[in-house]
């Protein structure tokens, strides 16, 4: 699935952020404070605001009107263009063309033909009143999500069963990212799956397709971590299973949605745990593989909320600054991201005497849980011990077993045919989930109903795939921590950033979960045309 570093490619803003170094990146004393007047409480509030970052590195604010032409490819207002140097360039009625910004910033909710082209590209300053009080005391812990998925259209989050592109935290980052839903007996020529926007989050979808393998008797299919399809036609369930709290079999033999996890280091962030299972098969298994269910806890949450915070009245700047570079996606290989790691798989070899990195499984999303496999380099029979290695308080583990794998397979494509925005048809909307250019945009409260013509009925192993990208929304209570230098340390030296943070993040730790879950936006009751 994923990911957040939760994100997991804000590491990518982070790395523009220093990269700029100190002289690059600070703007002319006038632009800045003409900037930071728009992002004061009181400014916030009262006082709209349209700020454009174009392609060529200009900036322009708009304030208190302006408006978009019935084509919606020209936004026309009243204020200043800043050139790429932050120099005053104009001072009066301006135009720009929609296509020229790469990034919008506002603290006014977007409507009419406005909302058709801008809001793709907008990022939105918002209070967290309407969350009440559980934001206001732990902000780091707000709800978070990209668009979740629900088979069955739950009351509660806790059974989502996918969230989409987690790592896709702007335009530039959009990324097909594929999550298993199980298998599932199809009886009807339609299949549904809800779709939701449960946070304060823009989020932009280019396409949603459901992969279908059929199945036998008896069978699975699983996905890979480079979303490769296999078959099964055997699993076999944990015999033993310990970490360093004693026996946790019971927490992770069965898919069951109880999960195993721990409370992270109270010293550093960066430390690791080991969890050593064993599985007895009867027969040989040519080629096997550890099926594990798994999600995140919400320490990525922390940190990307915590990053937002450090940037404050310029998190749009340095958001710009890397929609306006180049692809720089090698950079989720390092910093956090690279110090948290993976859950790394070992299996033991009796010849050698010695434990075997078999791979590793990385989906950030603390939501939905991730079903993949890691595949061994040899052949199973009998007894077999495995060894995850994981970073400790990062990762909940709901199940692992071992499996033998029949072969590749590829799945079935079935496309999306029908689309009801909060319960009323929308033709426009399908239109928009075609794959090229076009997206459908969905706001904070909205519920989307998916439909998928089944072509015949039987048992079916189910994937979903999506395409697109998401805008974090700028929260007031963030702004106020902004601290460029514990950025640049969290760039920089992410090793002494885990340790330094520890003692703060074992506070919020504490309450984290309930913060989260309770300042879920309800679909039931809220949406962004209401809010």
């Amino acid at each position: 699935m994923k990911s957040w570093f939760v994100r997991g490619s804000f590491s990518i803003l982070l790395f523009w952020a220093a990269a700029c170094g100190e002289t690059g990146y600070q703007f002319r004393s006038f632009y800045k404070d003409t900037s930071s007047l728009l992002y004061q409480s009181a400014s916030m509030k009262n006082k709209p605001f349209l700020k454009a970052h174009l392609i060529s590195g200009d900036v322009i604010i708009l304030t208190d009107t302006w408006q978009v032409d019935s084509l919606g490819s020209t936004v026309s207002g009243t204020g200043q263009r800043f050139d790429f140097n932050r120099r005053t360039r104009f001072s009066g009625a301006i135009s720009v063309p929609v296509d020229s910004v790469v990034l919008f910033e506002t603290n006014e909710k977007l409507i009419g033909s406005e909302k058709s082209r801008l809001t793709a590209l907008t990022v939105l300053f918002t209070a967290e009143a309407g969350l009440g009080i559980f934001c206001l005391v732990n902000p780091k812990a707000c709800f978070g999500s990209c668009p979740t998925f629900y088979l069955k259209d739950a009351g509660s989050v806790h059974f989502s069963d996918a969230e989409g592109f987690s790592n896709a935290i702007a335009p530039s980052l959009e990324y097909g990212d594929t999550d298993a839903l199980r298998n599932h007996v199809l009886t009807d020529s339609v299949l549904t799956l809800t779709m939701k926007n449960e946070a304060l989050e823009t989020h932009c979808l280019n396409s949603v397709q459901i992969l279908a393998v059929p199945l036998k008797q008896g069978e699975r299919a699983y996905q890979t971590s480079d979303d490769r399809y296999f078959l099964s036609d055997r699993q076999v369930p944990l015999s033993a299973a310990t970490g360093p709290e004693g026996d946790i079999s019971a927490l992770i033999s069965r898919d069951d949605l109880t999960e195993r996890f721990s409370p992270a280091d109270s010293s550093d962030l960066n430390s690791r745990e080991e969890l050593i299972l064993e599985f007895t098969s009867t027969g040989r298994m040519e080629q096997a593989a550890v099926h594990i269910s798994f999600r995140q806890t919400l320490m990525t949450t922390f940190f990307i909320y915590s990053a937002i915070g450090y940037m404050g009245d310029e998190y749009g700047d340095l958001m710009a600054r890397m929609e306006r570079g180049e692809n720089l996606a090698g950079q989720l290989d390092n910093g956090i991201k690279k110090e948290l790691g993976n859950i790394d798989v070992y299996s033991w070899q009796e010849k050698t005497g010695n434990w075997q990195l078999e791979g590793g499984l990385y989906e950030t999303g603390p939501i939905a849980f991730n079903r993949q496999i890691v595949p061994l380099k040899n052949p199973v029979d009998g007894k077999s011990r495995i060894k995850l290695v994981l970073n400790k308080g990062l990762w909940r583990v709901n199940e692992v077993s071992l499996v033998s794998l029949k072969g590749e397979v590829f799945p079935e494509e079935l496309q999306v045919n029908r689309v009801q925005k909060n319960g009323i048809e929308s033709p426009s909307s399908l239109q928009d989930l075609t794959p090229d250019k076009k997206y459908l945009v969905s706001m904070p409260g909205d519920s989307w109903k998916l439909s998928f013509p089944v072509k015949k009925p039987g048992e079916f192993e189910l994937f979903l795939r999506t395409q697109g990208y998401y805008l974090e929304w700028m929260r007031e209570t963030w702004m106020r921590e902004k601290n460029m230098g514990r950025l640049w340390q969290l760039v920089f030296n992410p090793d002494g950033y885990l340790e330094d943070v520890a003692e703060e993040y074992k506070e919020y730790e504490k309450t984290m979960e309930a913060t989260f879950w309770n300042s879920r936006i309800s679909t039931r009751t809220v949406t962004y045309e209401n809010k």
